[in-house]
């Protein structure tokens, strides 16, 4: 239960995500650095370890969202969605990041959607497995927005992105600002259909914003509903190798 964005910029880009849990899930740990193979990392992660949002020094950024609409595996799955981006961080290029995805034991794991940015080639391809096989599909190199949810998938999926095509809840003409904005909104009504989700059982439990310039990645990670503004969030820096 997910909503991210993509937005372009200057020299770089910008990723931003909520995340949706439920409310009985264990909190997860802010952002470190994490060394992944034989390169850094920054992403915040589960208890367990795993993750479904991060960037490595190579540029490469991957999110995770699961596919609700496809048929669940029977029983609990042998492995987890939030190992796949730890060993993605690794990888130097897509190339070699799109290799080890050709290698997951897909039919033991849940359906997911994997969304893959390299600024160095300004290119967005997402990952589509409904845990039989791993379909491929690329994006222009302008904004996107990609949805889950457990609850009515392809409704949450109509009515967010008819509040994101609606949106003018912010004065500025500043786009990211406006993207910000959009990911705290309760549009059309605060509910399970909402981009900042709240159910008696689930919420956004987190934001979490990427963003790349120049030669660093820096990723804010804000812990609970993005509309509650009393908290401060979390920023890390990463030098780029590229």
């Amino acid at each position: 239960m997910c909503t991210l964005s993509f937005l372009p910029a200057d020299g770089g880009c910008h990723l931003l995500m909520n995340r949706d849990e439920q409310r009985s899930r264990p909190g997860a740990n802010p952002p470190q650095q994490h060394a992944c193979g034989r390169l850094s990392a920054l992403y915040p992660s589960e208890p367990s370890g795993g993750t479904w949002i991060g960037v490595n020094c190579s540029g490469l950024t991957f999110a995770l969202i699961n596919w609700y609409s496809r048929q669940q595996l029977q029983g609990k799955a042998a492995f987890s969605r939030g190992d796949i981006i730890p060993k993605l961080l690794s990888t130097k290029s897509l190339v070699d990041a799109e290799t080890l995805l050709q290698e997951l034991p897909l039919q033991r794991l849940n359906p997911f959607r994997l969304i893959t940015v390299s600024t160095m080639d300004q290119s967005i391809h997402e990952f589509r497995s409904d845990a039989v096989s791993l379909v491929k599909v690329s994006f222009p190199w302008e904004r996107q927005h990609w949805f889950s949810s457990a609850f009515d998938e392809p409704r949450a999926m109509r009515e967010r992105a008819i509040s994101f095509q609606n949106s003018t809840g912010h004065s500025t003409t500043d786009p990211l600002t406006q993207l910000r904005y959009d990911h705290r909104s309760h549009a059309p009504e605060k509910g399970p259909f909402s981009i900042c989700m709240h159910r008696e059982d689930a919420c956004t439990v987190s934001f979490t914003e990427i963003t790349i310039k120049a030669q660093t990645a820096t990723i804010s990670y804000y812990s609970g509903s993005p509309c509650d503004l009393g908290k401060l969030p979390t920023n890390l820096s990463l030098a780029l190798n590229l």
